[in-house]
């Protein structure tokens, strides 16, 4: 399919502006990088192939989110599958007694307009699972005001997060 420049430039605005928050959400979902970006790019393809109707379809970014939803429960599934049957009852009691793969950061993940404090707190409490105690600690502050700051830090992320309807799926 030969496009116009004005095509080539109109998916080239939409890629731009929209690749980063959909491999955000495929990789918070899948917890794998590879994984996450054959997804994206496989929601792109699927808009190239399916351009005319895209072209013209009133919410193009609403269409890759629901294109990138549908492909990472194909994605879910087709793992589910391969592994369901494969682990032994000795690797199945490995795997339960092993402390959990961190796969991605909190803070990667985090939507943007978050002061660097408010990161810090939400990754602590959140990844690290340290207590407002320990926090408090850290930061050498009393732990009433280590609550307070807790506080507005999660009441920030949902304000941003309902801002940014993308990261909505991450909460």
């Amino acid at each position: 399919m030969l496009m116009s420049p004005a095509d080539e430039a109109w998916v080239k605005e939409l890629y731009e502006a929209n690749a980063l928050k959909l491999y955000k959400v495929a990789f918070r979902r899948l917890g794998d990088k590879d994984e996450a970006e054959n997804v994206v790019q496989e929601a792109f393809l699927l808009l190239l192939a399916r351009f005319d109707t895209v072209r013209v379809h009133p919410n193009p970014s609403g269409w890759l989110m629901k294109v990138v939803q549908n492909l990472i429960r194909h994605s879910m599934d087709r793992n589910q599958k391969q592994s369901s049957h494969e682990i032994s009852i000795e690797e199945q009691i490995t795997q339960i007694s092993a402390p959990p793969k961190q796969f991605f950061s909190l803070r990667d993940i985090l939507p943007p307009g978050l002061t660097q404090r408010e990161q810090d707190l939400l990754v602590w409490f959140y990844e690290e699972g340290l207590s407002y105690e320990e926090i408090s600690a850290r930061l050498k502050i009393p732990i009433l005001t280590c609550r307070t700051q807790m506080f507005r830090a999660k009441q920030h992320y949902k304000k941003l997060a309902e801002k940014e309807t993308d990261f909505s799926e991450l909460m």
